[in-house]
């Protein structure tokens, strides 16, 4: 076997080896950091949304929405620069009293597309609480009970919960190793052909 084909060889292992890392998935991803208004909150009023994410952004194909209580949804224009924050400004018709969500589609800096949301109630001015909107019966019977009155229930803050998305798509560097590998591997075939053919017979029995 001429030197060439353990080396050739030697090469498409490696080039094979490259090729499982680089298909695989990145462990680490762009993940939101934070977001006004925050999950859970209530707000009196919004004028403007934003999101804050672990890394740039890239300027294209990024999208915010409002779906408000009645599942009416507002497009939001998504202001310029975009960095490791995207920000828009709210419609003064985009919320509705109750629990609005603010739908985001944002692209990393790899080029993935995330997906998510974030819950939040809007209360505006005016509106009866539903702490007002309580029966009198019911409020009676609060006022009316001493111990009632005299327990305080402790007051906890709603964790956020955030679900993001994140599409994987192929990695160019793919396509450029198996084009490597097929090159050797054609490169390997021409080696082995070449070394038939100078091996064999040069000429047929002489009597």
């Amino acid at each position: 076997m001429p030197r060439i084909v353990p080396r050739i060889l030697a090469v498409l292992a490696a080039l094979a080896g490259a090729l499982v890392a680089v298909g695989a998935p990145a462990s680490a991803h762009t993940a939101l950091v934070s977001s006004t208004p925050a999950e859970g909150e209530t707000v009196t009023e919004l004028a403007e949304v934003s999101l804050e994410f672990t890394e740039q952004l890239l300027d294209i194909g990024n999208e915010l929405a409002i779906e408000a209580p009645d599942g009416t949804r507002t497009a939001l224009e998504v202001q310029e620069p975009v960095t490791e924050t995207i920000t828009a400004a709210v419609p003064d018709d985009a919320l509705g009293a109750g629990e609005n969500i603010l739908r985001y589609r944002v692209v990393a800096g790899d080029g993935h597309p995330i997906e998510g949301d974030v819950t939040f109630t809007y209360a505006p001015p005016g509106e009866p609480s539903p702490a007002a909107s309580a029966s009198p019966s019911a409020s009676a019977s609060a006022s009316a009970s001493p111990s009632a009155s005299a327990v305080a229930l402790p007051t906890t803050n709603p964790t956020p919960h955030v679900t993001v998305y994140e599409e994987v798509g192929p990695n160019p560097a793919v396509y450029v190793i198996i084009g490597a590998v097929a090159a050797g591997a054609l490169a390997l075939t021409i080696a082995l052909r070449g070394r038939g053919d100078d091996g064999g017979p040069s000429g047929g029995p002489t009597s």
